[in-house]
């Protein structure tokens, strides 16, 4: 396993069973001008430590609860992708949600970009949302 690896499975962990009660321990794997984008291409990334844990603490209330199963993990270089299926709990129904999330590290070790490709359809469909709803997860 590379280090970078390692990292990423380290931070993912933060969120496997659960909501972590805080963010401040995942936020430290960040580098400040880190962007995370929650649905490639459809929602416009989140840019900044600061805005990526709002983003976090935004979808903690919209979503009761998660979970998930790594299915998968590949890193070269400074990349890594993950294979997961993420579980959850909106509007009191747990549904599944099979992504792919891809990871940039900086040579520092600091995740500066985190973008997420799934299929956005089957996530509306399954949460019984809008697609303006589902931009309001990581937005006010």
């Amino acid at each position: 396993m590379t280090n970078n690896e390692k990292i990423v499975r380290d931070f993912i962990a933060y969120f496997e069973k659960s909501w972590p009660d805080s963010f401040d321990e995942a936020m430290e794997f960040f580098a400040e001008d880190a962007w995370y984008q929650m649905v490639v291409p459809t929602i416009e990334p989140v840019r900044g430590k600061a805005a990526i844990r709002e983003a976090l603490e935004i979808m903690k209330t919209k979503v009761q609860d998660q979970k998930h199963d790594m299915l998968n993990v590949s890193a070269s270089g400074n990349v890594v992708f993950t294979e997961r299926c993420d579980h959850s709990l909106r509007h009191g129904k747990w549904v599944e949600v099979p992504l792919v999330a891809v990871f940039d590290l900086n040579d520092e070790g600091k995740i500066c970009g985190w973008r997420e490709y799934l299929d956005m359809y089957n996530n509306l469909s399954q949460h019984g949302l809008s697609f303006e709803e589902m931009q309001k997860t990581v937005r006010k």
